[in-house]
Protein backbone atom coordinates (compact mmCIF):
# COMPACT_ATOMS: atom_id res chain seq x y z
CA UNK A 1 0.00 0.00 0.00
CA UNK A 2 1.36 3.43 -0.91
CA UNK A 3 1.39 6.09 1.78
CA UNK A 4 -0.94 9.04 1.33
CA UNK A 5 0.71 11.73 -0.77
CA UNK A 6 2.99 9.50 -2.86
CA UNK A 7 0.72 9.87 -5.87
CA UNK A 8 0.73 13.68 -5.58
CA UNK A 9 4.46 14.29 -5.11
CA UNK A 10 6.19 15.01 -8.47
CA UNK A 11 9.04 12.76 -9.52
CA UNK A 12 11.23 15.79 -10.19
CA UNK A 13 11.15 19.56 -10.26
CA UNK A 14 12.69 21.93 -12.80
CA UNK A 15 13.42 25.65 -12.93
CA UNK A 16 12.70 27.63 -16.08
CA UNK A 17 12.68 31.35 -16.76
CA UNK A 18 10.06 32.73 -19.15
CA UNK A 19 11.37 36.07 -20.48
CA UNK A 20 7.92 37.00 -21.80
CA UNK A 21 6.03 36.55 -18.52
CA UNK A 22 5.71 39.74 -16.46
CA UNK A 23 4.49 39.48 -12.88
CA UNK A 24 5.36 40.71 -9.39
CA UNK A 25 5.26 39.07 -6.01
CA UNK A 26 4.49 42.47 -4.43
CA UNK A 27 1.28 43.39 -6.22
CA UNK A 28 -0.24 44.42 -2.88
CA UNK A 29 2.23 47.33 -2.88
CA UNK A 30 -0.55 49.11 -4.73
CA UNK A 31 -1.94 49.77 -1.23
CA UNK A 32 1.25 51.70 -0.42
CA UNK A 33 1.06 53.64 -3.68
CA UNK A 34 -2.59 54.56 -3.12
CA UNK A 35 -1.84 55.63 0.46
CA UNK A 36 0.99 57.90 -0.75
CA UNK A 37 -1.35 59.26 -3.43
CA UNK A 38 -4.19 59.89 -0.98
CA UNK A 39 -1.85 61.68 1.43
CA UNK A 40 -0.59 63.93 -1.38
CA UNK A 41 3.00 62.95 -0.59
CA UNK A 42 4.37 63.92 -4.01
CA UNK A 43 2.99 67.44 -3.66
CA UNK A 44 4.42 67.87 -0.15
CA UNK A 45 7.86 66.62 -1.16
CA UNK A 46 7.91 68.86 -4.22
CA UNK A 47 6.84 71.87 -2.16
CA UNK A 48 9.39 71.57 0.65
CA UNK A 49 12.47 69.72 -0.63
CA UNK A 50 15.09 71.87 -2.39
CA UNK A 51 15.16 71.27 -6.14
CA UNK A 52 18.11 69.55 -7.78
CA UNK A 53 19.66 70.74 -11.03
CA UNK A 54 17.74 70.18 -14.27
CA UNK A 55 20.50 67.83 -15.45
CA UNK A 56 20.03 65.49 -12.48
CA UNK A 57 18.69 62.07 -13.32
CA UNK A 58 16.25 62.08 -10.40
CA UNK A 59 14.38 65.05 -8.96
CA UNK A 60 14.65 65.36 -5.18
CA UNK A 61 10.93 64.70 -4.64
CA UNK A 62 10.96 61.66 -6.97
CA UNK A 63 13.96 60.22 -5.12
CA UNK A 64 12.38 60.85 -1.71
CA UNK A 65 9.08 59.24 -2.70
CA UNK A 66 10.89 56.21 -4.13
CA UNK A 67 12.99 55.95 -0.96
CA UNK A 68 9.90 56.07 1.28
CA UNK A 69 8.12 53.44 -0.84
CA UNK A 70 11.21 51.20 -0.85
CA UNK A 71 11.57 51.47 2.94
CA UNK A 72 7.94 50.50 3.45
CA UNK A 73 8.49 47.47 1.21
CA UNK A 74 11.54 46.25 3.14
CA UNK A 75 14.50 48.11 1.63
CA UNK A 76 17.14 49.44 4.00
CA UNK A 77 20.56 51.05 4.00
CA UNK A 78 22.30 52.60 1.02
CA UNK A 79 20.86 49.80 -1.14
CA UNK A 80 17.33 50.55 0.03
CA UNK A 81 16.10 50.81 -3.59
CA UNK A 82 16.74 47.11 -4.17
CA UNK A 83 13.03 46.10 -3.96
CA UNK A 84 12.25 48.55 -6.77
CA UNK A 85 15.31 47.81 -8.89
CA UNK A 86 14.64 44.06 -8.81
CA UNK A 87 11.02 44.27 -10.01
CA UNK A 88 9.97 46.07 -13.20
CA UNK A 89 6.26 45.58 -12.42
CA UNK A 90 6.73 47.15 -9.00
CA UNK A 91 8.39 50.16 -10.61
CA UNK A 92 5.34 50.54 -12.87
CA UNK A 93 3.05 50.60 -9.84
CA UNK A 94 5.01 53.55 -8.41
CA UNK A 95 5.41 55.29 -11.79
CA UNK A 96 9.18 54.83 -12.00
CA UNK A 97 11.07 54.24 -15.25
CA UNK A 98 14.10 53.22 -13.23
CA UNK A 99 15.23 53.13 -9.61
CA UNK A 100 18.39 54.87 -8.35
CA UNK A 101 21.53 52.77 -8.03
CA UNK A 102 23.35 52.50 -4.72
CA UNK A 103 25.92 55.06 -5.92
CA UNK A 104 23.16 57.49 -6.94
CA UNK A 105 21.36 56.97 -3.63
CA UNK A 106 24.51 57.84 -1.72
CA UNK A 107 25.18 60.84 -3.96
CA UNK A 108 21.69 62.29 -3.43
CA UNK A 109 21.83 61.71 0.34
CA UNK A 110 25.15 63.60 0.41
CA UNK A 111 23.61 66.41 -1.65
CA UNK A 112 20.58 66.71 0.63
CA UNK A 113 22.96 66.82 3.61
CA UNK A 114 25.18 69.46 1.96
CA UNK A 115 28.23 67.18 2.07
CA UNK A 116 30.76 66.76 -0.69
CA UNK A 117 31.42 63.23 -1.84
CA UNK A 118 34.87 62.21 -0.67
CA UNK A 119 37.41 60.93 -3.15
CA UNK A 120 38.71 57.45 -2.39
CA UNK A 121 42.13 58.79 -1.46
CA UNK A 122 40.54 61.19 1.04
CA UNK A 123 38.30 58.55 2.56
CA UNK A 124 40.67 55.57 2.79
CA UNK A 125 44.29 54.99 3.77
CA UNK A 126 46.48 51.92 3.41
CA UNK A 127 45.73 49.42 6.14
CA UNK A 128 48.33 48.69 8.77
CA UNK A 129 50.01 45.25 8.75
CA UNK A 130 48.08 42.50 10.55
CA UNK A 131 48.86 38.98 11.67
CA UNK A 132 47.70 36.13 9.43
CA UNK A 133 44.17 34.90 10.21
CA UNK A 134 41.97 31.97 9.27
CA UNK A 135 38.31 32.18 8.40
CA UNK A 136 35.79 29.90 10.13
CA UNK A 137 36.30 27.21 7.46
CA UNK A 138 40.05 27.14 7.84
CA UNK A 139 40.98 29.17 4.79
CA UNK A 140 43.52 31.98 4.95
CA UNK A 141 41.76 35.33 5.20
CA UNK A 142 42.79 38.05 2.81
CA UNK A 143 44.00 40.98 4.92
CA UNK A 144 42.26 44.34 4.37
CA UNK A 145 44.05 46.59 1.92
CA UNK A 146 42.57 49.88 3.19
CA UNK A 147 40.96 51.36 6.27
CA UNK A 148 38.46 54.19 6.41
CA UNK A 149 39.75 57.54 7.60
CA UNK A 150 37.43 58.76 10.35
CA UNK A 151 37.58 62.55 10.83
CA UNK A 152 38.09 63.98 14.31
CA UNK A 153 34.76 65.87 14.18
CA UNK A 154 31.54 64.26 12.87
CA UNK A 155 30.56 65.27 9.34
CA UNK A 156 27.12 66.56 10.27
CA UNK A 157 24.63 67.80 7.69
CA UNK A 158 24.84 71.51 6.92
CA UNK A 159 22.28 73.36 9.09
CA UNK A 160 20.45 75.08 6.20
CA UNK A 161 20.19 71.78 4.31
CA UNK A 162 18.92 69.94 7.37
CA UNK A 163 16.32 72.65 8.01
CA UNK A 164 14.86 72.10 4.52
CA UNK A 165 14.62 68.35 5.09
CA UNK A 166 13.05 68.89 8.51
CA UNK A 167 10.43 71.25 7.08
CA UNK A 168 9.44 68.45 4.73
CA UNK A 169 9.42 65.98 7.60
CA UNK A 170 7.09 68.17 9.68
CA UNK A 171 4.70 68.70 6.74
CA UNK A 172 4.40 64.93 6.25
CA UNK A 173 3.98 64.42 10.01
CA UNK A 174 1.14 66.96 10.15
CA UNK A 175 -0.62 65.29 7.22
CA UNK A 176 -0.37 61.91 8.94
CA UNK A 177 -1.64 63.35 12.24
CA UNK A 178 -4.70 64.78 10.52
CA UNK A 179 -5.35 61.43 8.84
CA UNK A 180 -5.14 59.28 11.98
CA UNK A 181 -8.14 58.89 14.28
CA UNK A 182 -8.12 61.20 17.29
CA UNK A 183 -8.34 58.24 19.68
CA UNK A 184 -4.76 57.35 18.75
CA UNK A 185 -3.33 60.63 20.04
CA UNK A 186 -5.71 61.48 22.89
CA UNK A 187 -5.82 60.39 26.53
CA UNK A 188 -8.93 61.52 28.42
CA UNK A 189 -8.99 64.79 26.45
CA UNK A 190 -5.23 65.49 26.42
CA UNK A 191 -3.13 65.24 23.25
CA UNK A 192 -0.22 63.04 24.28
CA UNK A 193 3.39 64.07 23.61
CA UNK A 194 6.15 61.53 24.20
CA UNK A 195 9.89 62.21 23.94
CA UNK A 196 12.66 59.69 24.30
CA UNK A 197 15.99 58.57 22.89
CA UNK A 198 17.32 55.25 21.65
CA UNK A 199 20.95 54.16 21.57
CA UNK A 200 21.96 52.59 18.25
CA UNK A 201 24.86 50.17 18.57
CA UNK A 202 27.28 50.26 15.64
CA UNK A 203 29.98 47.73 14.77
CA UNK A 204 33.43 48.78 13.65
CA UNK A 205 35.22 52.09 13.98
CA UNK A 206 34.13 53.77 10.75
CA UNK A 207 31.22 55.81 12.19
CA UNK A 208 32.41 59.37 12.74
CA UNK A 209 29.85 60.17 15.47
CA UNK A 210 30.02 56.88 17.38
CA UNK A 211 30.96 57.25 21.03
CA UNK A 212 31.26 54.84 23.93
CA UNK A 213 27.96 54.27 25.71
CA UNK A 214 27.22 53.40 29.33
CA UNK A 215 27.94 49.71 28.74
CA UNK A 216 31.18 50.31 26.85
CA UNK A 217 29.72 49.75 23.37
CA UNK A 218 30.00 52.23 20.50
CA UNK A 219 26.68 53.99 19.85
CA UNK A 220 24.88 56.78 18.04
CA UNK A 221 21.92 58.41 19.79
CA UNK A 222 18.57 58.80 18.06
CA UNK A 223 16.29 61.34 19.75
CA UNK A 224 12.57 61.36 18.96
CA UNK A 225 9.50 63.42 19.81
CA UNK A 226 6.03 62.02 19.09
CA UNK A 227 2.42 63.04 19.17
CA UNK A 228 0.66 59.72 19.61
CA UNK A 229 2.32 57.32 17.14
CA UNK A 230 3.59 60.10 14.84
CA UNK A 231 7.18 61.36 14.88
CA UNK A 232 6.93 65.16 14.90
CA UNK A 233 10.67 65.70 15.37
CA UNK A 234 13.79 63.55 15.49
CA UNK A 235 17.52 63.99 15.48
CA UNK A 236 20.43 61.61 15.01
CA UNK A 237 23.33 62.66 17.22
CA UNK A 238 26.74 61.63 18.42
CA UNK A 239 26.61 58.84 20.98
CA UNK A 240 27.59 61.10 23.87
CA UNK A 241 24.84 63.69 23.23
CA UNK A 242 22.99 64.80 26.39
CA UNK A 243 19.31 63.84 26.13
CA UNK A 244 18.22 66.48 28.64
CA UNK A 245 19.88 69.24 26.60
CA UNK A 246 18.68 67.94 23.23
CA UNK A 247 14.96 67.61 23.96
CA UNK A 248 14.40 71.36 24.66
CA UNK A 249 15.71 72.20 21.15
CA UNK A 250 13.36 69.63 19.63
CA UNK A 251 10.40 70.98 21.61
CA UNK A 252 11.10 74.50 20.39
CA UNK A 253 11.36 73.33 16.76
CA UNK A 254 8.12 71.38 17.02
CA UNK A 255 6.13 74.03 18.91
CA UNK A 256 3.99 75.22 15.92
CA UNK A 257 3.20 71.64 14.97
CA UNK A 258 2.32 70.74 18.57
CA UNK A 259 -0.04 73.71 18.76
CA UNK A 260 -1.77 72.69 15.53
CA UNK A 261 -2.02 69.05 16.62
CA UNK A 262 -3.54 69.94 19.99
CA UNK A 263 -6.07 72.45 18.68
CA UNK A 264 -8.33 73.45 21.56
CA UNK A 265 -7.15 70.60 23.81
CA UNK A 266 -4.20 70.65 26.18
CA UNK A 267 -1.02 68.68 25.63
CA UNK A 268 0.22 66.05 28.08
CA UNK A 269 3.94 65.24 27.99
CA UNK A 270 4.99 61.80 29.28
CA UNK A 271 8.75 61.71 29.87
CA UNK A 272 11.19 59.40 31.61
CA UNK A 273 13.73 60.23 34.30
CA UNK A 274 16.37 61.60 31.91
CA UNK A 275 14.14 64.65 31.33
CA UNK A 276 13.29 65.61 34.92
CA UNK A 277 15.31 68.79 34.48
CA UNK A 278 14.37 72.45 34.67
CA UNK A 279 15.34 73.35 31.04
CA UNK A 280 13.15 70.54 29.67
CA UNK A 281 10.11 71.63 31.67
CA UNK A 282 10.65 75.28 30.69
CA UNK A 283 10.77 74.31 27.01
CA UNK A 284 7.31 72.69 27.11
CA UNK A 285 4.53 74.79 25.52
CA UNK A 286 2.33 76.85 27.84
CA UNK A 287 -0.68 74.64 27.11
CA UNK A 288 1.26 71.50 28.07
CA UNK A 289 0.74 69.51 31.26
CA UNK A 290 3.40 66.98 32.13
CA UNK A 291 4.15 63.82 34.08
CA UNK A 292 7.85 63.02 34.37
CA UNK A 293 9.58 60.15 36.15
CA UNK A 294 11.64 61.68 38.97
CA UNK A 295 13.72 58.65 39.93
CA UNK A 296 16.98 60.40 39.15
CA UNK A 297 16.21 62.39 42.36
CA UNK A 298 15.48 59.17 44.23
CA UNK A 299 17.65 59.82 47.33
CA UNK A 300 16.04 63.09 48.56
CA UNK A 301 12.56 62.01 47.48
CA UNK A 302 12.87 58.70 49.33
CA UNK A 303 13.76 60.58 52.52
CA UNK A 304 10.71 62.81 52.07
CA UNK A 305 8.47 59.84 51.33
CA UNK A 306 9.61 57.99 54.46
CA UNK A 307 8.64 61.06 56.52
CA UNK A 308 5.02 60.98 55.26
CA UNK A 309 2.48 59.86 57.90
CA UNK A 310 0.78 56.52 57.37
CA UNK A 311 -2.59 58.26 57.07
CA UNK A 312 -1.73 59.78 53.66
CA UNK A 313 -0.94 56.44 52.01
CA UNK A 314 -3.67 54.81 49.94
CA UNK A 315 -3.70 51.06 49.39
CA UNK A 316 -2.92 50.06 45.81
CA UNK A 317 -3.12 46.30 46.24
CA UNK A 318 -0.99 43.43 45.00
CA UNK A 319 0.38 43.00 41.49
CA UNK A 320 1.25 39.40 40.66
CA UNK A 321 2.76 40.29 37.28
CA UNK A 322 5.35 42.47 39.01
CA UNK A 323 5.81 40.18 41.97
CA UNK A 324 4.36 42.73 44.44
CA UNK A 325 2.56 41.49 47.53
CA UNK A 326 1.28 44.96 48.37
CA UNK A 327 1.61 48.54 47.18
CA UNK A 328 0.57 52.03 48.28
CA UNK A 329 0.49 55.52 46.73
CA UNK A 330 0.42 59.08 48.02
CA UNK A 331 0.95 62.69 46.95
CA UNK A 332 3.51 65.11 48.38
CA UNK A 333 5.33 68.24 47.18
CA UNK A 334 9.02 68.85 46.58
CA UNK A 335 11.17 71.63 45.19
CA UNK A 336 14.06 70.39 43.07
CA UNK A 337 17.35 72.25 43.27
CA UNK A 338 17.34 75.12 40.77
CA UNK A 339 13.58 74.96 40.13
CA UNK A 340 11.48 78.07 40.70
CA UNK A 341 8.70 76.42 42.72
CA UNK A 342 7.70 73.15 44.35
CA UNK A 343 5.92 70.54 42.22
CA UNK A 344 3.55 67.69 43.02
CA UNK A 345 5.19 64.29 43.50
CA UNK A 346 3.20 61.07 43.10
CA UNK A 347 4.88 58.38 45.19
CA UNK A 348 4.43 54.66 44.80
CA UNK A 349 5.89 52.17 47.25
CA UNK A 350 5.67 48.40 47.14
CA UNK A 351 6.82 45.26 48.91
CA UNK A 352 7.95 42.32 46.82
CA UNK A 353 6.98 38.71 47.47
CA UNK A 354 8.83 37.21 50.42
CA UNK A 355 10.07 40.52 51.83
CA UNK A 356 9.47 41.56 55.41
CA UNK A 357 6.53 43.89 56.15
CA UNK A 358 7.63 47.51 56.26
CA UNK A 359 10.48 47.00 53.76
CA UNK A 360 9.48 49.27 50.89
CA UNK A 361 10.75 50.09 47.42
CA UNK A 362 9.94 53.58 46.09
CA UNK A 363 9.34 55.22 42.72
CA UNK A 364 8.40 58.84 41.94
CA UNK A 365 6.61 60.98 39.37
CA UNK A 366 6.76 64.78 39.15
CA UNK A 367 3.80 66.62 37.63
CA UNK A 368 2.08 69.97 37.29
CA UNK A 369 -1.36 68.34 37.28
CA UNK A 370 -3.67 69.07 40.19
CA UNK A 371 -6.14 66.41 41.40
CA UNK A 372 -9.07 68.57 40.25
CA UNK A 373 -7.82 68.34 36.63
CA UNK A 374 -7.94 64.54 36.59
CA UNK A 375 -11.01 62.49 35.53
CA UNK A 376 -13.37 62.50 38.50
CA UNK A 377 -14.61 58.94 38.14
CA UNK A 378 -11.06 57.56 38.07
CA UNK A 379 -10.03 59.69 41.07
CA UNK A 380 -13.01 58.39 43.07
CA UNK A 381 -11.98 54.79 42.41
CA UNK A 382 -8.19 54.99 42.52
CA UNK A 383 -7.23 58.31 44.13
CA UNK A 384 -5.32 61.15 42.46
CA UNK A 385 -1.90 59.55 42.96
CA UNK A 386 -3.15 56.25 41.55
CA UNK A 387 -4.57 57.99 38.47
CA UNK A 388 -1.27 59.78 37.82
CA UNK A 389 0.50 56.43 37.86
CA UNK A 390 -2.16 54.98 35.55
CA UNK A 391 -1.67 57.86 33.12
CA UNK A 392 2.08 57.43 33.21
CA UNK A 393 1.83 53.68 32.58
CA UNK A 394 0.43 54.44 29.10
CA UNK A 395 3.97 55.57 28.20
CA UNK A 396 4.82 51.92 27.59
CA UNK A 397 2.45 51.89 24.63
CA UNK A 398 4.22 54.90 23.13
CA UNK A 399 7.59 53.20 23.64
CA UNK A 400 6.26 50.28 21.58
CA UNK A 401 6.02 52.62 18.59
CA UNK A 402 9.82 52.52 18.45
CA UNK A 403 9.43 49.01 16.98
CA UNK A 404 8.20 50.27 13.62
CA UNK A 405 11.25 52.40 12.74
CA UNK A 406 13.86 50.38 14.62
CA UNK A 407 12.75 46.87 13.73
CA UNK A 408 10.52 47.07 10.64
CA UNK A 409 12.52 49.85 8.94
CA UNK A 410 15.89 48.58 10.24
CA UNK A 411 16.91 51.90 11.82
CA UNK A 412 18.88 50.03 14.46
CA UNK A 413 21.65 50.01 11.83
CA UNK A 414 22.77 53.41 10.45
CA UNK A 415 23.75 52.95 6.78
CA UNK A 416 26.74 55.30 6.51
CA UNK A 417 29.85 56.20 8.44
CA UNK A 418 29.10 59.90 7.84
CA UNK A 419 26.73 61.50 10.34
CA UNK A 420 25.20 63.92 7.81
CA UNK A 421 24.25 61.14 5.39
CA UNK A 422 22.64 59.25 8.27
CA UNK A 423 20.74 62.36 9.40
CA UNK A 424 19.07 62.73 6.00
CA UNK A 425 18.43 58.99 5.78
CA UNK A 426 16.73 59.00 9.20
CA UNK A 427 14.60 61.97 8.17
CA UNK A 428 13.34 60.06 5.11
CA UNK A 429 12.86 56.94 7.23
CA UNK A 430 10.88 58.97 9.79
CA UNK A 431 8.50 60.05 7.03
CA UNK A 432 8.17 56.38 6.06
CA UNK A 433 7.54 55.46 9.72
CA UNK A 434 4.71 58.00 9.95
CA UNK A 435 3.13 56.72 6.75
CA UNK A 436 3.51 53.20 8.17
CA UNK A 437 1.31 54.33 11.09
CA UNK A 438 -1.36 55.44 8.62
CA UNK A 439 -1.11 52.05 6.92
CA UNK A 440 -1.28 50.21 10.25
CA UNK A 441 -4.20 52.09 11.80
CA UNK A 442 -6.22 53.49 8.89
CA UNK A 443 -5.56 51.27 5.85
CA UNK A 444 -5.34 47.83 7.49
CA UNK A 445 -8.67 45.94 7.64
CA UNK A 446 -10.71 46.88 10.70
CA UNK A 447 -10.31 43.44 12.29
CA UNK A 448 -6.53 43.74 11.90
CA UNK A 449 -6.03 47.40 12.87
CA UNK A 450 -2.56 47.99 14.27
CA UNK A 451 -0.95 45.00 12.55
CA UNK A 452 2.80 45.44 12.30
CA UNK A 453 4.38 46.67 9.10
CA UNK A 454 6.30 43.38 8.86
CA UNK A 455 3.00 41.46 8.87
CA UNK A 456 1.46 43.85 6.35
CA UNK A 457 4.33 43.01 4.00
CA UNK A 458 3.47 39.31 4.30
CA UNK A 459 -0.32 39.47 4.32
CA UNK A 460 -1.21 42.54 2.23
CA UNK A 461 1.78 43.50 0.10
CA UNK A 462 3.27 40.10 -0.76
CA UNK A 463 0.66 39.03 -3.30
CA UNK A 464 1.33 37.79 -6.84
CA UNK A 465 -0.10 39.85 -9.68
CA UNK A 466 0.57 41.73 -12.88
CA UNK A 467 0.11 45.22 -14.23
CA UNK A 468 -2.17 46.25 -17.11
CA UNK A 469 -1.96 49.78 -18.50
CA UNK A 470 -4.81 51.42 -20.43
CA UNK A 471 -3.60 54.85 -21.53
CA UNK A 472 -2.98 56.77 -18.30
CA UNK A 473 -4.95 54.24 -16.25
CA UNK A 474 -3.05 51.48 -14.48
CA UNK A 475 -4.72 48.31 -13.20
CA UNK A 476 -3.01 45.79 -10.93
CA UNK A 477 -4.60 42.36 -11.17
CA UNK A 478 -3.98 40.09 -8.21
CA UNK A 479 -3.69 36.30 -8.51
CA UNK A 480 -7.04 35.71 -6.85
CA UNK A 481 -7.06 31.99 -7.58
CA UNK A 482 -4.21 31.50 -5.11
CA UNK A 483 -5.87 33.57 -2.36
CA UNK A 484 -8.51 32.41 0.05
CA UNK A 485 -11.72 34.39 0.41
CA UNK A 486 -10.65 35.84 3.73
CA UNK A 487 -7.45 37.27 2.30
CA UNK A 488 -9.26 38.60 -0.75
CA UNK A 489 -11.67 40.38 1.58
CA UNK A 490 -8.79 41.86 3.57
CA UNK A 491 -7.16 43.23 0.41
CA UNK A 492 -10.39 44.74 -0.91
CA UNK A 493 -11.15 46.36 2.45
CA UNK A 494 -7.62 47.76 2.73
CA UNK A 495 -7.86 49.14 -0.83
CA UNK A 496 -11.14 50.89 -0.02
CA UNK A 497 -9.59 52.33 3.17
CA UNK A 498 -6.55 53.65 1.28
CA UNK A 499 -8.77 55.40 -1.25
CA UNK A 500 -10.87 57.05 1.48
CA UNK A 501 -7.93 58.71 3.25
Amino acid sequence: MTSQGDTKRPRSVKLEIDPDFFATGQAGALLVEQTLRSLGLQRLLKQYLPARSAQAGFAAHDFAQAAIAALLLGGDGINLMEPLRADSELRQIFGLDQAPSDATTYRILCELAGLEERAFADAYALASPTLARLDMLGGLKTPPAHRRIVPDAPEAARPHKLRAVRRTERAVAMKCLKTLGRQLIRLHGWTVVFGDGSDLQVEGRCFDAARLGREGERILRWMTLRVGPVLVDQDLLAGNADEGRTLPRMLRRARPLLAEAAGASRLLALLDAAYCEGPVIKALPQNCDWIVCANQHRAPLTRRAMEQPEAVWREGGADAARGWEESQVCLMTHRFEGWAAPVTIAVRRWREAGELPGVWHYSFLATNLEPAALPRDLVRRHGAAGVLWMFYSTKQGHENHFKTPLRDLALHHPPSGRLGVNQVYYALASMAANIAMVLRYEVAPRAERGMTLARMRRVLFGVAGYVVRHGRRLVVRLAGATLGRRRQGQLLEAWANARRL
